[in-house]
């Protein structure tokens, strides 16, 4: 075995399976689901023994959101840790049958809260220096968006700090040093030359994984998100099912790879 290095790998909307507690309730199809998650970052950022962890969830995102606080929920919030549509504006349930109060805490129990407590016990037992969030994002912002239509960077890191990673006047502290952010930005320049913008909290600032377990172990974090179009070019369904170049999956799982390692000797 080779290095292993001291990050942990939190991939949080990889899932696809509706939990069969809301499974005869549920309005929303396999592509649906696909859309609206981040597809294929199971693989995209499963980089084995070479990291000191790796956890995922199998729950789609439409349906249990890791990602949120655990009563951030509708109707306040559409897009909470439980949901009403997708990114696309698709009704997640069917007419009159969204979850009530006790069966979206019996979500919660068996789905939200064992990630986050996983996530707690790898970060107090394991030799962990650095925690990275790892999403993928859409090529154009969707049109509920404030900025409907937009082309998204090739890649945006977020440290809940500003462009530069520093911190900004009325928000909590940056859940990473802004040189580390800022040192793993040019890491990815210079692996993704000439592909595209890597940005920095521009269009995301960093979810509620990595500022709350920031908080909590004071272990920094950075949240990745990656546009689709590096992968979902050779992408289509057959059939229903999905599939995909697993080449440029490979590809591209070895490219952040690369780039974070160049971070890592660095640092």
């Amino acid at each position: 075995m080779g290095t292993v290095y001291p990050i942990l790998i939190s991939i949080p909307h990889s899932g696809d399976t509706v939990p069969p507690e809301v499974a005869d309730m549920v309005n929303v199809t396999k592509r649906d689901i696909f859309y609206d998650g981040d597809a294929f970052t199971r693989e995209i950022y499963d980089f084995g023994e070479n990291v000191d962890a790796v956890i995922e969830t199998p729950s789609a995102r439409a349906i249990v959101d890791v990602n949120r606080a655990s009563d951030d929920r509708p109707p306040e919030n559409p897009d909470g840790v439980v949901k009403t549509v997708t990114t696309d504006g698709t009704q997640i349930y069917r007419e009159g049958m969204f979850p009530d109060d006790a069966l979206i805490e019996k979500l919660l129990q068996r789905y939200y809260f064992p990630y986050h407590e996983r996530l707690g016990n790898l970060l107090e037992n394991r030799s962990i220096k650095l925690a990275l969030d790892c999403h993928s994002m859409l090529e154009r912002s969707p049109a509920a968006n404030v900025r409907p239509g937009e082309p998204r960077p090739l890649i945006c890191l977020s440290n809940r700090g500003n462009k530069h990673g520093l911190p900004v006047r009325r928000r909590e502290p940056v859940t990473c040093p802004p040189e580390w952010i800022g040192a793993l930005a040019e890491s990815f320049r210079h692996v993704f030359a000439g592909e595209g913008e890597v940005a920095m909290n521009d269009p995301f600032a960093g979810g509620y994984i990595s500022r709350y377990h920031y908080e909590r172990s004071e272990i920094p974090w950075i949240q990745i998100e990656i546009n689709r179009k590096l992968y979902l070019n050779k992408m289509y369904f057959d059939s229903e099912r999905l599939r995909v170049d697993q080449r440029i999956i490979q590809e591209l799982r070895e490219r952040i790879f690369d780039a974070i390692v160049q971070f890592l000797t660095v640092l």
